[in-house]
C-alpha cells in the first residue's frame, strides 16, 4: 500500500513537473509604422595600444549615449526600415606606461559625441538587411552620397570601431521555433557601410534561449548572442580612404562578443541588453614621403562593456 501510495505521489509530481516545461516559443522583432524607440546606453571601456618600442598607452572611457530609433515603415513580412539616430557624452581618461626617462602623465576630459544617424533595415529575425549613414543638418543635406563617415577618417578610431558597432546591434533571433535551452546558428555576412557600396564581414556564432519569465506581468524571453568577427581588420583598412591619405596601413585581427537581451514577447520589442566585446589587433602604418614617412607597428586590445535599456515608446498618435 505505501509502495502504491508513493508511485501515486511520483506520478503526480512528474505530471506537474512536466506540465509547466515551457512550450516553444517564436522570438520575432515586430515594429510599428510611426513608433519612436528611446533607449539609453552605458559604455564602460578600455583600449591598450603599445608600440614596437614597448610604450603602453591606456585609453580608458565611460560614456551615457542616448540611442533613437524612429519607425520609418514596415513591409508586409515585418521588415522595418529605422531612423537610428544616436549622441552622448564620454569622460575619457588617458595614461600607461611612458617611454623611459619620459613623465608619467594623466590626462581626463570630456567629449560629446557628434549626433550620428544610421537608416536601417531589420527583418522580425533582427538581421540586418541594410545599412547607410544619413548626413545630419549640420553636415549639410547636400553631401555626397555613400560618403565615408568622419570616424572611419582616423585610423585610430577606426580600429575601435567593431566593439563600438557590434554592441549596438540587434539580437539575432531563429529562423524557427524554440524551447529554452535551444541553440541556433548565426553565421552571416554583415554589411560594412563604405565610400560607395558596402563589404560584407563574416561573422560566426551562435544564439541560445536562456530562459522564458515574467517581468512587469509582461512575458520576456532572455537570449545570449555570441558573435566572432576574425577578419574585422581587414574590413576596416578596406572602409577608410587610405590610399587617398596616401598611407598604407594593415590591421590583423578581430572582434568576439558576448550578448544577453531580454525580449518583450508581447511586444516583439528588445527591451534590455548587456553585452561584452573583446577586439585585438596587430597593425602596421606605412606613413607617406611628404608626411616623414616611416613605418609603425602597434598592438591593440580594446574591451567595452554595453548596457542598452528601452525607457520609452512613443507611438504616432502621442508625437
Amino acid at each position: 500500500m505505501r509502495r502504491h501510495l508513493w508511485s501515486v505521489v511520483l506520478f503526480c509530481l512528474m505530471s506537474h513537473v512536466f506540465a509547466q516545461q515551457p512550450k516553444e516559443v517564436t522570438l520575432r522583432l515586430r515594429y510599428a509604422p510611426g513608433q519612436m524607440l528611446v533607449y539609453d546606453i552605458g559604455l564602460d571601456g578600455k583600449v591598450t595600444v603599445i608600440s614596437e618600442i614597448g610604450v603602453a598607452t591606456d585609453l580608458q572611457f565611460q560614456g551615457k549615449l542616448k540611442q533613437e530609433q524612429q519607425v520609418e515603415e514596415v513591409a508586409d513580412d515585418g521588415t522595418a526600415t529605422l531612423l537610428v539616430t544616436v549622441n552622448g557624452r564620454v569622460q575619457v581618461s588617458m595614461g600607461g606606461n611612458p617611454a623611459p626617462g619620459a613623465p608619467a602623465s594623466q590626462q581626463s576630459n570630456e567629449m560629446t559625441i557628434p549626433q550620428t544617424k544610421w537608416r536601417l533595415k531589420i527583418a522580425p529575425n533582427g538581421r540586418i538587411v541594410e545599412m547607410k549613414p544619413v548626413p545630419t543638418e549640420k553636415e549639410g543635406e547636400g553631401k555626397e552620397k555613400g560618403a565615408t563617415p568622419p570616424f572611419l577618417q582616423d585610423p585610430f578610431q577606426a580600429l575601435t570601431l567593431g566593439a563600438g558597432a557590434m554592441s549596438l546591434l540587434p539580437a539575432i533571433l531563429p529562423d524557427k521555433p524554440v524551447k529554452v535551452g535551444d541553440t541556433w546558428d548565426l553565421s552571416a555576412n554583415a554589411p560594412l557601410p563604405v565610400s560607395g557600396g558596402r563589404i560584407p564581414v563574416a561573422l560566426k556564432g551562435s544564439g541560445k534561449l536562456l530562459a522564458l519569465q515574467q517581468e512587469d506581468n509582461r512575458p520576456v524571453a532572455i537570449t545570449e548572442m555570441r558573435l566572432e568577427v576574425p577578419e574585422l581588420g581587414d574590413a576596416i583598412v578596406k572602409a577608410m580612404p587610405l590610399k587617398e591619405m596616401g598611407i598604407d596601413m594593415q590591421a590583423k585581427g578581430g572582434t568576439k562578443t558576448v550578448g544577453k537581451h531580454w525580449l518583450d514577447l508581447s511586444q516583439g520589442l528588445l527591451t534590455r541588453s548587456e553585452v561584452t566585446t573583446e577586439t585585438q589587433m596587430s597593425t602596421l602604418i606605412r606613413m607617406p614621403e611628404n608626411a616623414g614617412g616611416g613605418v609603425m607597428s602597434l598592438q591593440s586590445r580594446t574591451t567595452l562593456k554595453t548596457t542598452m535599456r528601452l525607457v520609452e515608446v512613443k507611438t504616432a498618435s502621442r508625437q
